[in-house]
């Protein structure tokens, strides 16, 4: 009789303590985000081909306190969802120069500055000591990773750079994922509900003229292929007319000849100034003789982009809706 008394009572603490498991699981659940990501990163950075794939899956507790964002797409959505309160450090740039317009107010000296985005300053991280850092593909390459682990043991890394390839339906995955860390999902639904809206509007806008995206830097005149960065977006989200099917993606941009434009010769010219003369003029760089004669030259249908907001800010949503206003001018 004992015995079978005792068996009772073991088997009820089994019971018992299965149970509190199951709820202390669920609880934990209940705290957490889990977010399966798969991105591209690479071993250098100076390597602007094509990175290696990788997958993770990370539980993020709700409601972090301390965020380093080291994306503006992030830093966007954050700011759109009155998250203000819980940054404390951003790659601003010298002086914040990097900071697009609308985010300037993140100029503020109460977030720290990192410095420049690909290479981040991690003796600051280490001393803000976060609970999360949303990182970018600038800072997706293998020793980067290693030293954000190094600065900041305790803190969870979420890359939340759009996908060149997916991009829209990327910048809405990021918004939703923020949405869910900070349990803001219903203002990010209304957030992308507004994207749709301006994307439908744009992309009933855009005509069969063929299109080049243009950077100008020292080193020249760079465009972009129809897929990966920005091509991603014009050519395959927004069906934008690209010049030339053959071209190779690569985020950096492939440097071209006047030659190579003026055998092109796009209908239109959408360009950002990165050169230290970046003036409201058209750059000396699309004034040479051997492109006078292009379509969007001749016509004179070339739209200026700002070189922050595109070249820097891409992947929140205020922001694409501001890259749609730019394009929607172009036609």
């Amino acid at each position: 009789m004992k015995k079978y008394i005792v068996a009772i009572i073991c088997m009820v603490l089994l019971l018992s303590a299965c149970s509190n498991h199951n709820k202390k699981e669920e609880t934990n659940n209940k705290d957490t985000v889990t977010i399966k990501k798969t991105y591209e990163y690479k071993d250098k950075n100076k390597d602007h081909k094509r990175g290696q794939k990788k997958t993770e899956t990370i539980k993020i507790p709700k409601n972090p306190k301390k965020v380093i964002v080291m994306d503006y797409g992030a830093l966007d959505i954050m700011q759109d969802l009155n998250l203000q309160n819980r940054i404390t450090a951003i790659p601003k740039g010298p002086n914040g120069d990097f900071l697009p317009s609308y985010l300037s107010k993140f100029k503020d000296d109460k977030y720290t500055n990192l410095g420049n985005p690909g290479r981040p300053n991690f003796e600051k991280i280490a001393e803000e000591n976060p609970d999360l850092i949303l990182i970018s593909f600038r800072q997706a390459y293998t020793k980067n990773l290693e030293e954000f682990k190094k600065a900041a043991p305790n803190a969870k890394v979420l890359y939340v750079s759009p996908d060149d390839d997916r991009y829209l339906d990327s910048i809405k995955e990021n918004a939703n994922n923020i949405g869910k860390i900070f349990e803001k999902e219903s203002e990010t639904k209304s957030l992308i509900k507004k994207l749709d809206k301006k994307v439908s509007t744009v992309k009933n806008k855009i005509n069969n003229d063929t299109v080049m995206f243009a950077n100008i830097d020292q080193k020249g005149i760079k465009t972009y292929g129809q897929t990966g960065r920005y091509g991603g977006f014009l050519s395959g989200d927004l069906g934008i007319k690209h010049i030339d099917p053959d071209m190779p993606a690569n985020s950096s941009g492939q440097v071209v000849s006047y030659e190579y434009i003026a055998n092109k010769n796009p209908d239109k010219i959408f360009y950002i100034n990165r050169t230290d003369q970046d003036t409201k003029d058209l750059p000396q760089a699309l004034k040479n003789p051997v492109i006078k004669n292009v379509n969007a030259i001749k016509n004179n249908d070339i739209l200026k982009f700002d070189a922050n907001s595109w070249f820097f800010g891409a992947g929140g949503i205020s922001a694409t809706i501001k890259q749609l206003d730019d394009i929607e001018k172009a036609y």
